[in-house]
């Protein structure tokens, strides 16, 4: 598992919220946190505040550069607190710049915090990690068991959740069960690999459960001809399809999204450029279900490298469709089908995930940042720096967030993720501190999103 390291600054000093809303004033306290970096009651200090994208010197600041930037003079209370507003005028990555004086009047830089400001339509979205394409033992060539497999995503820091087993979305619904006695703030979804007509498409279904309780691949077996029936009628009324496009194809593809949307679900294209023989997905479907918005997101990462290098093939393409105006949610995910530590070819557990910007992390709140584009892909292997894909706006926030928020967040998730595993196998006390640990992460980010 890739550990991130805790930036320095958040062993000496510490500031809430870290996010601000953008033209609102916002009320923020700071602190040193150790015998060292305390700030002393009574003691005069100011904040510099510099945004990211508001350097035009081309150099590194000097201390004497400061002052070019707003000053906010703030004197520590009985507490060693700094308590002041301040209002931001531009979306980006501010920093924060602690000083003092010195008796000759020079500033001495104690720190640099770190605030994002962030428009409406960001500010009332939570980021959540979470993955959207796994296997478990219930799968013909994954292994752990489903909640156990959970937990462990849990452990490494994920908010949500959808275990996707080919043909069947049994393992997510045991999950699911499993979480109704196990205390946990992982949210579960439905979740399954479709593979119908014949095992070539590869589609992931995450939300749409079908009469008897079943997912979309079975209920096609149960109900073949009907379904058949279906996608002759797509395909015979299919007109005007681009050079590329074969209509039954097309048909099979297309009927497999309807179907998931008519449940509720969201239908996403599965590593489109993986190679069995050929690509999954053609260039010319993948460009046009992209553009009709027939699928609400494709996976642009899907973990298992570097040995499998489709992934440059897949991200090259939806920088292309970028620039032809097309947009599709990219989303990362590891295809996990175990999650040991050997780094074989099916242990890629946590090396791709997404973030998505939702208004709360139920099912409903997931579809929707999904289908209005709220997304980031992820990957970040051993010894190597997280890359981030998304659009320039969303990819800010997100480095903003993986240096500052989530390695706080990911160690509350780890301690919750060790317990679920002791709980699901009978383990009362563990339970009993879940149920005590529920909420800290939540509250957490209550706090570092200025929502305490």
């Amino acid at each position: 598992m890739r550990i991130q390291n805790l930036n320095p600054a958040f062993c000496d000093y510490e500031i809430f919220p870290q996010v601000a809303r953008l033209g609102v004033p916002t009320a923020f306290t700071a602190r040193g946190c150790g015998m060292e970096t305390a700030l002393r009651p009574g003691g005069e200090y100011a904040l510099f505040v510099i945004g990211q994208e508001e350097n035009n010197s081309a150099r590194l600041l000097t201390f004497s550069d400061w002052l070019q930037y707003d000053k906010i003079p703030v004197t520590a209370d009985a507490d060693g607190r700094l308590l002041f507003t301040y209002t931001f005028r531009r979306e980006q990555i501010h920093t924060l710049r602690l000083g003092r004086q010195n008796e000759a009047g020079e500033w001495k830089a104690l720190a640099d915090l770190r605030v994002f400001a962030a428009a409406d339509d960001l500010y009332e979205r939570t980021p959540l990690r979470g993955n959207t394409h796994c296997h478990v033992c219930t799968s013909v060539d994954g292994s752990e068991d489903p909640f156990l497999a959970a937990a462990m995503y849990r452990k490494a820091g994920f908010d949500y959740l959808a275990i996707t087993d080919h043909h069947l979305i049994d393992g997510s619904v045991i999950a699911k069960k499993a979480a109704e006695d196990v205390p946990t703030d992982l949210a579960l979804y439905y979740g399954e690999e479709v593979h119908v007509p014949d095992a070539y498409i590869h589609a992931v279904n995450v939300g749409a459960m079908f009469p008897g309780e079943m997912g979309l691949d079975r209920w096609y077996h149960e109900n073949e001809a009907q379904c058949r029936a279906e996608v002759q009628a797509i395909a015979d009324a299919a007109a005007g399809l681009p050079e590329g496009v074969e209509p039954m194809d097309y048909a099979w593809r297309k009927w497999i999204a309807d179907q998931i949307h008519a449940r509720g679900g969201v239908a996403i294209l599965a590593h489109p450029f993986w190679v069995w023989d050929a690509h999954n997905t053609r260039d010319d479907v993948f460009r046009y279900f992209a553009k009709e918005k027939v699928y609400d997101a494709a996976e642009v990462l899907h973990g298992q490298e570097p040995g499998c290098t489709d992934a440059n093939l897949q991200l090259a393409f939806w920088n292309d469709l970028r620039a032809e105006g097309i947009y599709i949610s990219p989303l990362g995910v590891d295809d996990a089908h175990r999650r040991n530590f050997n780094w074989d070819y099916d242990s890629s557990f946590n090396e791709a995930y997404t973030l998505i910007f939702a208004k709360d992390a139920s099912f409903a709140g997931f579809a929707e940042a999904v289908k209005s584009g709220y997304t980031a892909a992820v990957e970040g292997y051993e010894k190597a720096p997280l890359h981030v894909i998304a659009t320039y706006r969303f990819t800010k926030y997100a480095v903003f967030l993986l240096e500052q928020y989530f390695p706080q967040h990911d160690e509350l998730c780890f301690e919750e993720g060790r317990l679920m595993r002791d709980a699901y196998l009978g383990d009362e006390e563990a339970k009993a501190l879940l149920r005590r640990l529920s909420g800290r992460a939540r509250r957490f980010a209550d706090r570092f999103f200025g929502r305490a």
